[in-house]
C-alpha cells in the first residue's frame, strides 16, 4: 500500500510540473499573438534617435565614397602628369646637348694652357 501511496504523489508531482509547463506555453502563445495582432493593427513607428542614426551613418558613408572619389581623381590627375613627362620629347632634347658639351671641354682645357705659355716668356 506504501507503494501505491508513493506512485500516485510522484504521479500527480509529475502531473504538476506538466501543468505548470502547459500554462507557461499557454501564455507565450497568447503574448505572441496579442503582440502579432497589435502590430498588424498598428502603425510601426521609429524613435527619433534610431532615425538620427541611420541619417548619420548615410551621411559617413556618402562622405567615405566622396573622399575616395576625389582621392582617385587627383591620384589620376598626378599618373597623367608623370606619363607625360615620361614619354615626351622634351628628355630627349635634353641628352643631345650633353654631347657637345663634352666636346667643348677639351677645347676649354687647351685654351687656357696657352695663355699661361706665353706668360712665361
Amino acid at each position: 500500500m506504501f507503494h501505491l501511496l508513493r506512485f500516485t504523489c510522484k504521479l500527480l508531482g509529475g502531473m504538476a510540473a506538466a501543468a505548470g509547463i502547459f500554462v507557461k506555453v499557454a501564455r507565450l502563445k497568447h503574448q505572441a499573438e496579442r503582440r502579432l495582432r497589435r502590430q498588424k493593427e498598428s502603425v510601426v513607428t521609429m524613435k527619433k534617435s534610431v532615425l538620427v542614426a541611420v541619417i548619420a551613418a548615410l551621411a559617413a558613408v556618402a562622405g567615405a565614397l566622396a573622399a575616395v572619389a576625389v582621392y582617385l581623381h587627383r591620384r589620376e590627375k598626378e599618373l597623367d602628369e608623370y606619363e607625360k613627362l615620361l614619354f615626351s620629347e622634351d628628355f630627349e632634347d635634353e641628352e643631345t646637348p650633353a654631347a657637345p658639351a663634352e666636346e667643348a671641354a677639351p677645347a676649354q682645357e687647351a685654351a687656357p694652357a696657352q695663355d699661361a705659355a706665353p706668360k712665361a716668356e
